[in-house]
Protein backbone atom coordinates (compact mmCIF):
# COMPACT_ATOMS: atom_id res chain seq x y z
CA UNK A 1 0.00 0.00 0.00
CA UNK A 2 1.09 3.26 -0.87
CA UNK A 3 0.07 5.99 1.75
CA UNK A 4 2.62 8.70 0.65
CA UNK A 5 -0.11 10.36 -1.90
CA UNK A 6 -2.74 10.42 1.51
CA UNK A 7 -0.22 11.76 3.67
CA UNK A 8 1.04 14.50 0.92
CA UNK A 9 -3.03 15.83 0.33
CA UNK A 10 -3.58 15.65 3.95
CA UNK A 11 -0.76 18.08 4.92
CA UNK A 12 -1.06 20.08 1.81
CA UNK A 13 -4.98 20.72 3.11
CA UNK A 14 -3.59 21.30 6.66
CA UNK A 15 -1.35 24.01 5.22
CA UNK A 16 -3.84 25.48 3.42
CA UNK A 17 -6.57 25.80 6.51
CA UNK A 18 -3.32 26.86 8.61
CA UNK A 19 -2.58 29.65 5.46
CA UNK A 20 -6.20 30.90 5.49
CA UNK A 21 -6.62 30.76 9.21
CA UNK A 22 -3.83 33.24 9.24
CA UNK A 23 -4.76 35.34 6.71
CA UNK A 24 -8.05 35.77 8.35
CA UNK A 25 -6.73 36.28 11.71
CA UNK A 26 -5.31 39.55 10.09
CA UNK A 27 -8.85 40.67 9.45
CA UNK A 28 -10.11 40.18 13.30
CA UNK A 29 -7.12 42.88 14.53
CA UNK A 30 -8.47 45.95 16.32
CA UNK A 31 -9.19 48.48 14.05
CA UNK A 32 -7.18 51.58 14.45
CA UNK A 33 -9.58 54.87 14.91
CA UNK A 34 -8.33 58.15 12.89
CA UNK A 35 -6.83 61.08 14.50
CA UNK A 36 -9.48 63.65 15.71
CA UNK A 37 -9.03 66.78 14.38
CA UNK A 38 -8.32 69.85 17.59
CA UNK A 39 -11.59 71.64 17.84
CA UNK A 40 -11.25 75.17 16.77
CA UNK A 41 -12.31 78.42 18.44
CA UNK A 42 -12.14 81.55 16.70
CA UNK A 43 -10.57 84.19 18.46
CA UNK A 44 -11.25 87.45 16.21
CA UNK A 45 -12.92 88.49 12.89
CA UNK A 46 -13.63 91.48 10.85
CA UNK A 47 -17.06 92.60 10.36
CA UNK A 48 -18.59 91.35 6.84
CA UNK A 49 -18.90 93.83 4.43
CA UNK A 50 -20.24 93.55 1.19
CA UNK A 51 -20.82 96.90 -1.27
CA UNK A 52 -23.71 98.09 -1.29
CA UNK A 53 -24.11 97.71 -5.36
CA UNK A 54 -23.17 94.08 -4.93
CA UNK A 55 -26.74 92.00 -6.18
CA UNK A 56 -26.39 88.63 -4.76
CA UNK A 57 -28.62 85.84 -3.12
CA UNK A 58 -28.52 82.58 -2.38
CA UNK A 59 -25.74 80.33 -0.65
CA UNK A 60 -22.04 80.53 -1.04
CA UNK A 61 -19.42 77.98 0.61
CA UNK A 62 -16.00 79.30 1.51
CA UNK A 63 -13.25 76.90 1.92
CA UNK A 64 -9.64 77.61 3.76
CA UNK A 65 -7.05 75.69 5.51
CA UNK A 66 -6.75 76.71 9.68
CA UNK A 67 -2.67 77.54 10.09
CA UNK A 68 -1.06 76.16 13.26
CA UNK A 69 -0.52 79.47 14.26
CA UNK A 70 -3.92 79.91 13.73
CA UNK A 71 -4.06 82.18 10.45
CA UNK A 72 -6.12 81.42 7.54
CA UNK A 73 -4.80 80.60 4.05
CA UNK A 74 -5.67 78.98 0.78
CA UNK A 75 -9.11 80.54 0.90
CA UNK A 76 -11.20 79.91 -2.03
CA UNK A 77 -14.70 81.77 -2.10
CA UNK A 78 -17.63 79.14 -4.15
CA UNK A 79 -19.01 80.10 -7.77
CA UNK A 80 -20.71 83.61 -7.08
CA UNK A 81 -20.35 87.45 -7.83
CA UNK A 82 -17.19 89.01 -7.90
CA UNK A 83 -18.61 91.14 -5.03
CA UNK A 84 -19.48 88.51 -3.09
CA UNK A 85 -16.19 86.31 -3.73
CA UNK A 86 -13.96 89.58 -2.36
CA UNK A 87 -16.24 90.47 0.41
CA UNK A 88 -15.84 86.55 2.09
CA UNK A 89 -12.30 86.35 0.89
CA UNK A 90 -11.40 89.66 3.39
CA UNK A 91 -14.03 87.95 5.47
CA UNK A 92 -12.16 84.78 6.04
CA UNK A 93 -8.86 86.21 5.87
CA UNK A 94 -9.95 88.15 9.21
CA UNK A 95 -10.66 85.55 11.38
CA UNK A 96 -8.41 84.42 13.53
CA UNK A 97 -8.25 81.13 15.42
CA UNK A 98 -6.42 79.86 18.63
CA UNK A 99 -3.66 78.38 17.47
CA UNK A 100 -4.44 74.69 16.51
CA UNK A 101 -0.44 72.72 16.20
CA UNK A 102 -1.51 71.81 12.68
CA UNK A 103 -3.16 72.76 9.41
CA UNK A 104 -7.04 72.21 9.39
CA UNK A 105 -9.17 72.15 6.45
CA UNK A 106 -12.10 74.23 7.06
CA UNK A 107 -15.24 75.99 5.85
CA UNK A 108 -17.30 77.79 6.16
CA UNK A 109 -21.09 78.57 4.44
CA UNK A 110 -23.10 82.32 4.13
CA UNK A 111 -26.29 82.76 3.30
CA UNK A 112 -27.10 85.90 1.71
CA UNK A 113 -30.83 86.98 3.57
CA UNK A 114 -32.25 90.73 2.28
CA UNK A 115 -34.96 92.35 3.99
CA UNK A 116 -36.18 95.67 4.48
CA UNK A 117 -35.56 97.76 7.73
CA UNK A 118 -38.07 97.24 10.26
CA UNK A 119 -40.05 94.28 8.56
Amino acid sequence: MNFAPYYIRRHLGCAALLAGAIALSGCQTTPTSAPSKPRLRILQSEPLKVADNCDASGSYFVEFTVMSDGRTDDIKASAGPACIQEALTAWVSSFRYEAPGQEIPSGVEWLMVTAQKGS
